[in-house]
């Protein structure tokens, strides 16, 4: 199928590009990781929010590819309390005094593999939080999160393990802010949404539970034009066992089927306005401040990794084309 692995500069940095007959994508191990281009070669379309310079990209970061979060979304104020230990991690929203989105979209990881092995690429990369004193700083235990992209047909799985390697347990959530291209005006989305999150003035979660007033238009697919989404959303999959976004390029007939596996309790969907060409599907292994919340682990998602113990979650994006 033609595969292949190339190294690249992208904006001035050191990437990978790889594909075969079918996907290109590009990651950026020194921008978080971040796998920041995706394209269709059949149609030659881009799927991904892709910066045209490395300042628009340092602008908003997570605006752009598909940003990993460790971990994903707000805590309030930027603190919490597990097993006796005070966690504070920085406060970067300033306007609402809360954490957001962790610290390893940001930095540097190595590529440990870039290979084609049976048909298919593998590229691996590794983030080790002992090479950052402000990421010990604020979470004080020796972690790695190692993250392998598998391209295998028209499918890129996307494999994140995260290792305790510090003497204590701790609790962790892991999400992607992966923003796909998205012209309202002739795209259709659809999110396996059972019911949607309340939140308060600081865009963090009561514990309570709403129903969604369009769910089975969010479930078979809508368009998004004009409505405003920076929503929280629990997964149907404990219900359903489906666990999905879809977005739907009409004109192209280009299909974006975004699966996790079952850790993935939640999806965040954000798009501004409605108006500026672009949605975020956000799966999340935790609700948003799960730490601070007064409910169960099972609802709002926090795991825990003992000492020397590792965990690994899966996403894949597929892609098709339907050419009517």
């Amino acid at each position: 199928m033609n595969e292949y692995v190339e190294n690249i500069r992208f904006l001035e940095k050191a990437a990978i590009k790889a594909g075969n007959d079918h996907l290109e994508f590009i990651i950026v191990p020194a921008w978080g990781s971040n796998l920041i281009s995706l394209v269709e070669k059949k149609k030659n379309k881009e799927l991904l929010r892709v910066p045209s310079s490395a300042s628009q990209f340092w602008e908003t970061p997570v605006l752009f590819g598909t940003p990993i979060l460790f971990p994903p979304n707000r805590i309030e104020q930027g603190t919490y309390t597990f097993n006796e230990q005070v966690y504070q991690f920085d406060k970067n929203e300033i306007d609402k005094d809360n954490h957001i989105h962790g610290f390893v979209h940001t930095r540097g990881w190595n590529l440990t593999k870039a290979e084609v092995i049976d048909n298919k690429v593998i590229i691996k990369t590794e983030f080790n939080s002992s090479r950052y004193e402000e990421v010990i700083r604020q979470f004080p235990h020796h972690f790695t999160v190692i993250m392998t992209f598998t391209l295998d047909g028209a499918t890129i799985h996307k494999d994140a393990t995260i290792i305790n390697k510090s003497d204590r347990l701790f609790p962790w959530g892991l999400g992607y802010h992966t923003t796909f291209l998205f012209p309202e005006d002739h795209s259709i989305f659809s999110v396996s949404a059972e019911k949607r999150w309340k939140l308060n003035e600081r865009n963090l979660p009561t514990g309570e539970l709403d129903e969604i007033e369009y769910k089975e238009k969010l479930w078979n697919g809508m368009s998004l034009k004009n409505l405003s989404l920076d929503d929280v959303f629990l997964s149907s999959v404990e219900k359903s066992g489906i666990n999905e976004a879809i977005v739907v390029n009409e004109p192209t007939g280009i299909k974006v089927t975004y699966k996790a596996d079952n850790n993935f309790k939640f999806w965040v969907v954000y798009n501004h306005d409605g108006n500026q060409q672009f949605v975020c599907p956000e799966p999340y292994t935790w609700v948003t401040n799960a730490p601070n919340l007064d409910l169960d682990y099972s609802a709002t998602g926090l795991q825990i990794i003992e000492p020397n113990q590792e965990k690994t979650v899966m996403t894949k994006i597929m892609v098709s084309v339907n050419d009517h």
